[in-house]
């Protein structure tokens, strides 16, 4: 295992455990909604262990690094770093956006791979930013779904002062929010579609071919744990 593997998945564990102890923390001082919250992003931040188990794979420790990373900014800035840092939100968004757009390239990028589809790198592109852009509504969504069980449930408990809602203050914070993912999706598919065009195959092969044994869904016949 290379240096940089080693110390990405440490930092990857920092992160989890950081979820982990802040939701201990939580359950301690009463608030076991909120113990439910960084325990379920605990478990959400897992999803390339238990893929590795169950296909006998190994992802990019940029990918582990990247997701646990961005799962354990958002909840930092649930604790308050989106009201300490104005810029928070808008960089998160970036971040995350731009993960999620090279998730989706690399499914796309695997499908080709693995010859269950064609397309060209052109169309590759397109579904990069279409996918990152589904999703950022879609996160919209939930935020505004959110805010309205706030109100519903602790409208008369938690003081809303802002003029749509807690996580959704503004139109304008709306459209910032989905600019900033339409921005990011756009850089990162140029940005893969060179890449691909100038790295060597086996490098391909180190990041996608995880994906593409994915999708053909090989499975391992025993959990990696489980051999001997």
């Amino acid at each position: 295992m290379g240096k940089y593997r080693i110390a990405g998945i440490a930092l990857a564990w920092l992160f989890r455990a950081f979820l982990i102890l802040s939701g201990i923390a939580y359950l301690y001082s009463g608030e076991t909604v909120a113990f439910i919250m960084y325990l379920f992003m605990f478990v959400l931040t897992l999803i390339p262990v238990m893929l590795e188990q169950l296909y006998d794979l190994k992802f990019h420790w940029v990918f582990e690094l990247a997701i646990s990373m961005m799962v354990s900014l958002h909840m930092f800035g649930a604790m308050g770093a989106y009201v300490w840092f104005p810029m928070y939100d808008s960089l998160l968004h970036t971040f995350s956006s731009a993960t999620l757009a090279f998730i989706g390239f690399a499914l796309i990028f695997s499908y080709n791979y693995s010859n269950k589809i064609r397309v060209s790198m052109g169309f590759m592109g397109i579904f990069t930013f279409l996918w990152t852009m589904g999703l950022g509504a879609l996160w919209e969504i939930i935020e505004f779904i959110w805010d309205n069980i706030v109100v519903f449930f602790w409208g008369s408990v938690i003081p809303v002062t802002y003029e749509f809602g807690f996580m959704q203050n503004s139109l304008f914070d709306t459209m910032t929010d989905l600019s900033l993912d339409g921005t990011a999706a756009v850089l990162v598919a140029l940005l893969c579609v060179f890449a691909v065009r100038k790295a060597k195959r086996t490098t391909l092969e180190g990041v996608f071919r995880p994906f593409a044994k994915m999708i053909e869904h090989k499975a391992a016949e025993k959990p990696v744990t489980e051999r001997k």
